[in-house]
């Protein structure tokens, strides 16, 4: 059988071509972050600590949001955090408390590639009802902890307003045990954590947008939720907190200022 030329040239030019791309790597994972920003907005812009968000035509500031994540996984396999001052492999507390205690980043053990990650909202109970005095951090920090009995503020958010000041500190509830100074040994009635799951892109930014959490929430004088599931105004955060838009997958070039 003849060869017309045209046909072996462009032949031989598609096998070297294949030769060169199974040398190269399709994506090397060192290229990849191992750091995944996290950002605190108002209604997808970027919040700090210095400026007003307008709030049934009154102007509040925040003063802490600050909150503990775990359990991150991608793809649905687990994916371990490096140990420092913040974070622990299964577990990190990020947000700020305006004072200068801030911390707006995720440091995995391996790259993040492209997929879905998940993550949880909250403690889990293996680790939830210890002594804050003799944990390891970020299980330190006493401002985020109730008691032995109800365990950690798992979401702690202050706010001031132009009169009096306002909050929603996230925790379980219904743990039974001898006193508050004593662990219960049974999971608590209500664990109050949030499963999310986004689908993230190489060097993307997590970002919680403070706008949803406070959907339709009054902040009262007297309408502060401390996690209790009778109180309206908490069954409208426990609502929000598991809408959608409340976390989300953004541009990591955003600027976050304390």
């Amino acid at each position: 059988m003849a060869i017309v030329p045209g046909a072996f040239a462009n032949t031989f030019l598609l096998a070297v071509v294949g030769l060169l791309m199974s040398c190269q790597p399709a994506a090397t994972t060192s290229s990849l972050p191992k750091q995944l920003p996290v950002q605190l907005s108002w209604q997808q812009q970027p919040l700090s600590c210095q400026q007003f968000i307008s709030i049934a035509n009154q102007q509040w500031h925040l003063q802490s949001l600050r909150f503990y994540l775990s359990n991150f996984r991608l793809n649905q396999q687990p994916l371990s955090l490096i140990t420092n001052q913040w974070q622990q492999p299964r577990l990190a507390l990020l947000g700020t408390d305006c004072q200068g205690n801030s911390n707006l980043q995720l440091q995995f053990s391996e790259p993040l590639a492209t997929g879905q990650l998940s993550f949880t909202l909250g403690l889990p109970f293996s680790v939830n009802h210890q002594n804050p005095l003799a944990a390891s951090s970020p299980l330190n920090h006493s401002e985020m902890f109730w008691s032995w009995q109800l365990g950690y503020k798992f979401l702690r958010l202050d706010l001031q307003g132009p009169e009096h000041g306002w909050a929603f500190h996230l925790g379980s509830t219904g743990c039974q045990s001898a006193s508050v100074l004593r662990p219960p040994a049974e999971p608590c009635r209500a664990a109050n954590t949030v499963e999310v799951t986004l689908d993230y892109q190489s060097s993307q930014s997590l970002q919680l947008d403070l706008a949803v959490l406070l959907q339709q929430v009054e902040l009262a004088r007297d309408s502060s939720c401390m996690s209790d599931s009778l109180q309206a105004n908490c069954r409208q955060l426990f609502s929000n907190l598991t809408q959608p838009r409340l976390w989300r997958m953004g541009n990591a070039d955003e600027q976050q200022h304390d």
